[in-house]
């Protein structure tokens, strides 16, 4: 019903000025009953639970890694109680009417906004196709529309800043294993010493979907290693620690921090792990590298994801234009 009334509202608008919204309102409201939701206490309906559960069990089957379960906990545990009623009883117009709240209340951008979308379609897709209710009611929300804005790579001079800038060990061999690399920080934080192989130069990471994949070292990032852990006099196996004792583990705000400090030191906006990442994916797709074989090191299961990554250097398609259009 409310659906049907802001469907008829928009049409009455189309066309129109805002001034005229108040007059448009009255028209199309006189046709019916409004009164004010009761302000009494309500019971709680946890009917879902049980279904949540059964869903969440299955994305850990699926691979989800940990974050990932529990931000689909998060986002349908928020909307399930907001909402406050069985699953089978969720309509279209109630998630919309929560997805519009929320962006309202929180003020997130819309690619968030998007995320939370699949979230909702992917529980209630499962739902549907095990039977739990008769028709998904997220399939008719359609995409939330972001502005697709490049995020761009670190140019060669900034890179170059960064390794100046670093006076410490660690942090010079971290932003070099980064960008040899291209892991996620996740990744790199779960590495050990022993997942160093110094002489084929390579290691084993675990990535999305614990799907496991051999990642490369280059010629400064197994130089500035090397020092590093020759340097350590801590017994702790990760690769990468904290300064001050006892020399934990870092985690990975604990890198993003230790970056977050270079780039303000250098004057550098927006250095973060996911950067380096993007940096190294660019520039071998640039020196030629054949994109099939950039997924394949960056770990993705679609190559429409890597060519997200990847910003084709523009000197390079007006030269292969010329040679490839050339009489």
């Amino acid at each position: 019903m409310v659906e049907q009334v802001i469907s008829k509202v928009l049409m009455e608008m189309m066309g129109k000025g805002i001034d005229e919204l108040k007059a448009v309102l009255y028209c199309v409201l006189s046709g019916y009953d409004i009164s004010e939701k009761s302000t009494e206490l309500q019971s709680v309906d946890e009917s879902w639970k049980e279904e949540l559960g059964a869903f969440l069990v299955r994305k850990r089957v699926e691979g989800r890694s940990d974050g990932t379960i529990e931000q689909y906990n998060l986002h349908l545990s928020r909307m399930l109680r907001y909402i406050n009623k069985p699953a089978k009883e969720i309509t279209e117009s109630d998630l919309f009417m929560y997805i519009s709240m929320y962006k309202k209340q929180r003020n997130v951008s819309s690619v968030y906004l998007d995320n939370i979308r699949l979230v909702f379609s992917s529980f209630f897709g499962w739902l549907n196709n095990k039977g739990y209710i008769a028709k998904n009611p997220a399939a008719g929300l359609d995409p939330i529309k972001a502005e697709k804005r490049i995020k761009k790579p670190l140019s060669d001079t900034e890179l170059e800043t960064l390794r100046r800038k670093c006076v410490i060990k660690r942090d010079i061999a971290l932003i070099e294993f980064l960008y040899s690399t291209g892991v996620r920080a996740s990744e790199l934080i779960a590495l050990n010493r022993q997942d160093i192989d110094f002489n084929s130069m390579d290691a084993v990471v675990y990535g999305k979907g614990a799907k496991e994949r051999e990642t490369y070292l280059n010629a400064a990032a197994c130089m500035h290693l090397k020092e590093y852990l020759n340097t350590r006099t801590d017994g702790n196996e990760a690769l990468f620690v904290s300064l001050k004792a006892p020399h934990d583990r870092l985690t990975v705000s604990g890198v993003e921090e230790i970056l977050r400090r270079l780039g303000k030191a250098t004057g550098i906006e927006k250095v973060h792990p996911h950067r380096f990442r993007r940096t190294m994916a660019t520039n071998i797709l640039n020196k030629g590298m054949p994109i099939e074989e950039v997924k394949e090191i960056l770990g993705h299961a679609k190559l429409d994801t890597t060519l997200i990554y990847c910003q084709v250097n523009k000197e390079n398609v007006k030269h292969h234009h010329r040679k490839y259009m050339s009489a």
